[in-house]
């Protein structure tokens, strides 16, 4: 078996067993969700999705609750006091003990244990098993551990009084990773307060208020943008000039494509009112402006990107992606790649370095200036802001990355599933804009700044990343037997056959409970085959809810068999989140 694999030598006085002779093994389930009748009761129901920012070793309840009625109508159970959840699907490996009574979903396999077998130890050993349950977990669309596989992970089994002495070690020393734990991450809000705080600073003027009145300025914030405006004016009239050139010379020749006008210089809308609410007020050398009037913005169009964007191993120009933009700036990644020939025409999307640009779908709002003298190509989803020359790239990165000027950027994002900003909302977003030796000055300020903090910043995350392998060094020591010193005189070997007494007993009397209770009134939602299932469904069928309905809930395994069987006959359709199942149209 795989789990072999995974033994190590144990001390004297200890035994390797497997998790199903230290308890029952219980699985999970869900009652209809049709069924009102089954839902907002008092007894609490637990998913894998409670557990995804749970922090405790105990858990009470999860985020909803079924009633008695959905108990005794499903395949879930009640489980009781200090059994201990084990996540088996979507992920696998949370693993928490159960403070009262409660259910769960058929997400988890979960140990009831027996008495002589501390809860927490086994919380602390299920905490180790992740990639364990990994190797053994089956499955396609998703991996499921079963009961079967679960129930026979090896479990290394030594005296109560062991145990909780293990424990009891445990967690003084988990008590002190913690406390320094929360100690650090106070420092990196901190560190991270600290910068909102300085880009705060900045971008009100305040940052330099003593270097305006100790510095004269040649070019004003308001002539500067004068100037841009001039600017942009003279670099159309200039390629209008040129236009009429090739337009006289096409139509003496006759030759090549007629020259396409030149498009005047976009305009932006004026800021929303919400966008003039959220600005704030500025020193009298300061102006405010539009992203669009300082800078050219525009994208890969949707049909470039589908008719001559393709990404090759061969390709000697890297494209930029969302991903490469982070909330600090940019992030380097394996770039995927294209050949520099089949993209020379899409002359707006090659970079060269020192543009800004900006995440208009997905993580919108990230913004990240393109490393100085190397050159790229813009990739989807992404937009290029150029700034003409009076203005510092650098300076649009951090006062979009403030708190506030982020703020202004998101304003007119489209409150959709997925929101965006098109590139009239970006062009349309308003920005301050001081002068450019001023501009330097708070760029120099905040960089020198920033490398102190950052530096700091990967201090505390290393030492974060150490307390985490300390604690993984921490189990390995406690189930090897060498976290506490002790010797006992205890047979372990006793204490197996104690424990499958008690087992024993303990299943004959939920055999007396379960016959001594009153026959359900009502039947429970009858269970039928995958491909019952797939005939009565008008629509396709999600995996999860196949697996529901079908006579193979609770048997993962069973699932998957009974799939392969009739899958000749399925279609198999991928949405974003999930596959659907339905049947192959026989008329096709």
């Amino acid at each position: 078996m795989k789990n072999q694999q995974e033994k190590y030598n144990l001390p004297e006085g200890w035994i390797w067993t497997t998790i199903d002779e230290i308890g029952i093994v219980v699985s999970g389930g869900t009652p209809s969700t049709k069924n009102k009748e089954f839902w907002g009761g008092n007894i609490a129901w637990i998913t894998p999705a409670d557990l995804s920012e749970h922090t405790g070793k105990y858990i009470i309840k999860g985020s909803r609750n079924i009633t008695q009625i959905g108990l005794d109508y499903s395949s879930a159970k009640l489980i009781p006091k200090g059994s201990v959840l084990f996540s088996s699907r979507a992920p696998i490996g949370y693993v928490v003990v159960a403070q009262n009574d409660l259910t769960t979903s058929q997400g988890f396999k979960n140990l009831i244990p027996m008495n002589q077998v501390d809860s927490e130890y086994i919380y602390y050993y299920f905490l180790t098993l992740k990639s364990q349950a990994e190797k053994v977990a089956s499955g396609t669309t998703f991996l499921e551990l079963s009961a079967k596989s679960f129930s026979k992970l090896p479990f290394p089994l030594c005296s109560l009084k062991e145990q909780r002495l293990i424990v009891s070690q445990i967690d003084l020393l988990f008590s002190k990773l913690n406390e320094a734990e929360n100690g650090l991450e106070k420092a990196n809000k901190g560190l991270k307060i600290y910068k909102q705080a300085l880009l705060n600073q900045a971008f009100s003027g305040k940052l330099t208020e003593k270097w305006r009145r100790e510095n004269s300025i040649k070019v004003s914030a308001k002539q500067l943008i004068d100037d841009i405006e001039k600017e942009r004016q003279l670099k159309y009239d200039l390629e209008i000039l040129e236009w009429e050139k090739s337009l006289k010379k096409w139509k003496k020749d006759k030759e090549g494509q007629r020259p396409s006008k030149p498009s005047k210089p976009i305009v932006p809308e004026k800021p929303t009112d919400e966008q003039i609410n959220r600005k704030w007020n500025l020193p009298k050398e300061w102006q405010w402006t539009q992203l669009g009037l300082i800078s050219f913005v525009t994208k890969l169009a949707g049909f470039e990107y589908t008719e001559y964007v393709k990404y090759t191993e061969k390709g000697d120009l890297p494209v930029i992606k969302a991903e490469n933009v982070g909330q600090d700036g940019f992030k380097k990644t394996t770039y995927s790649k294209v050949i520099a020939e089949s993209v020379e025409h899409l002359k707006r999307s090659k970079l060269e370095g020192g543009e800004l640009i900006i995440v208009f779908v997905g993580s919108v709002g990230n913004v990240a200036t393109i490393p100085q003298n190397q050159s790229f190509f813009l990739g989807p989803n992404i937009a290029l802001a150029r700034p003409y020359n009076e203005i510092y790239t650098k300076f649009l990165e951090y006062f979009y990355q403030s708190h506030r000027g982020k703020k202004l950027l998101l304003a007119t994002a489209k409150a959709v599933a997925q929101p965006s900003l098109s590139m009239g909302n970006i062009r349309q977003t308003p920005v301050a804009i001081t002068s450019k030796e001023e501009q330097f000055k708070i760029v120099q300020i905040i960089e020198n700044q920033f490398t102190l903090t950052n530096n700091l910043e990967k201090t505390v995350d290393n030492v974060l990343n150490e307390i985490t392998a300390l604690r993984h060094s921490i189990l390995k020591k406690a189930f090897e037997g060498r976290l506490v010193n002790y010797t006992s005189d205890e047979s372990v070997e006793n204490l197996l056959n104690n424990i499958q007494e008690e087992k024993r007993l303990y299943i004959e009397n939920q055999k007396v409970l379960n016959l001594s209770k009153p026959k359900q009134k009502k039947k429970m939602e009858e269970k039928k085959s995958i491909l019952d299932i797939l005939k009565e469904s008008n629509s396709p069928i999600s995996a999860q809810e196949l697996w529901e309905k079908s006579t193979s809930e609770g048997d993962i395994e069973r699932f998957y068999s009974e799939i392969k069987e009739i899958y000749h006959q399925i279609d198999e359709l991928k949405s974003k989140t999930e596959s659907l199942l339905t049947l192959k149209d026989e008329n096709k």
